[in-house]
């Protein structure tokens, strides 16, 4: 039988979620939320203390999610060119079947309303990203740059492409939007001939 008390929980979490992309930290008080989720202000605090602890259990519950299918196959790639390609079709898929998420989560990113602790936490479950850049820089396909700056690029570079598939009219374009994004993050991170065609200086210049 299903835990009525499971059913409150994520039913604040789910309202908070919304709440929180639409109106901010300051304009959402708990009440708006309990009473959007249909519960009593006293049951919200019986899960969540202080509405900091209820920003951070949600921010970590949005980052395991999008990292759980970000990650989702990338160990049966043969190398890092492909495992880059389908992370980046996980990213995309996750952020079109997901906005309030991703909205939570670029609003979120370096917010002084989440903790420090719940930030770590929450980046420690992209590790994988660190690897796969790593990885590569160690076979020598990825520029020998700070692993940490290249990660933030390429999740800067994603964010773009999920809004900008998510406009997209039909599905052909969309694939083909997504084909072009997906090259042009490679590029960006690339030792091969597209990458360096961005090291070299222009002629007369010392």
């Amino acid at each position: 039988m299903p835990d009525p008390g499971s059913d409150k929980r994520e039913a604040i979490l789910e309202t908070a979620l919304s709440l929180f992309v639409e109106r901010g930290f300051f304009g959402t008080p708990t009440s708006l939320i309990s009473k959007e989720a249909g519960v009593a202000t006293g049951t919200l605090f019986f899960y969540f203390r202080t509405k900091e602890e209820l920003i951070d259990t949600l921010y970590l519950q949005v980052k395991a999610r999008a990292a759980e299918a970000m990650c989702r196959g990338l160990s049966q790639e043969k190398d890092t060119k492909a495992r880059l390609n389908r992370l980046g079709h996980n990213a995309v898929a996750w952020g079109i079947e997901n906005p309030e998420e991703l909205n939570f989560m670029e609003q979120f990113a370096h917010s002084p309303f989440v903790s420090t602790s719940a930030q770590e936490e929450g980046m420690s479950r992209f590790v994988f990203l660190q690897d796969l850049v790593t990885g590569g820089i160690r076979e020598g396909v990825i520029r020998a740059y700070d692993p940490q700056l290249l990660v933030f690029m390429m999740a800067s570079s994603l964010s773009g492409l999920i809004g900008r598939v998510t406009a997209a009219e039909s599905s052909e374009e969309r694939e083909a939007i997504i084909d072009q994004g997906l090259e042009f993050v490679w590029n960006g991170l690339t030792t091969g001939p597209a990458g360096k065609r961005m090291n070299r200086k222009k002629p007369g210049k010392k």
